[in-house]
């Protein structure tokens, strides 16, 4: 655990140092531990000391297998519509919304347990075929059509960039969710979380304005 630590201060002090280059308050930005094959007890742990207190799980699977009430998970992978029922009430955000097909079942189970299920919608900022997340000139359209489903909850988008991509064409995907983002947040109370960045772009995507980002290899290491 001792490399972790080592590893969030350092991010800490990344964070810290763009944030006053650029003046941006270091306390909006919430770092996400991505957990994939990380053990519980390494959560616990990092979970404890107050600072990264979120966990991502990519896979429906794994985060049952390793779920604990007490802490606080999303789930930032693509959810199957079958795999809805195990993750409904349990998990923060859903932060791959990205079809009806998905809203219409986490409406069906959130309502089924007298839930209001948080989720964010995903975009898919490079508009890569093999992805998920919808086109982010389809973002209004889809909050529309989500106003039916009152025990589902928007409350932001999340967005993967494009890997390989040079700096400006990263800060152009990044940019263009982050002006969607704006633009609705002036209209949409509920919309308070732009989720951007990984642990190779992290922070490009909080110069471009993300406050929640979701850190794997640059906090716990090398995948074990």
């Amino acid at each position: 655990m001792e490399q972790v630590y080592q590893n969030l201060n350092s991010i800490l002090a990344k964070i810290d140092a763009l944030c006053k280059e650029k003046g941006i308050d270091s306390k909006s930005i919430e770092i996400i531990g991505a957990s994939k094959f990380r053990s519980i007890e390494t959560l616990r742990a990092l979970s404890s000391q107050g600072i990264v207190t979120v966990f991502g799980e990519n896979k429906v699977q794994e985060f049952n297998s390793k779920y604990d009430e007490n802490l606080t998970w999303d789930i930032i992978g693509q959810l199957q519509t079958n795999k809805v029922k195990y993750v409904v009430g349990k998990v923060r955000y859903i932060a791959s919304l990205d079809r009806l097909s998905l809203a219409e079942e986490i409406e069906r189970i959130s309502a089924k347990r007298n839930v209001v299920q948080k989720c964010l919608i995903e975009v898919n900022s490079g508009d890569e075929e093999c992805k998920g997340g919808i086109n982010v000139n389809q973002v209004d359209e889809f909050l529309n059509q989500l106003k039916a489903y009152p025990h589902v909850k928007i409350c932001g988008i999340m967005a993967v960039a494009p890997q390989g991509i040079g700096e400006q064409e990263l800060k152009k995907c990044f940019q263009k969710v982050a002006k969607k983002f704006s633009e609705l947040k002036c209209i949409e109370p509920d919309f308070t979380v732009l989720s951007m960045g990984m642990s190779e772009d992290f922070l490009t995507a909080i110069e471009c304005g993300s406050n929640q980002v979701r850190l794997g290899r640059v906090l716990f290491g090398d995948r074990p």
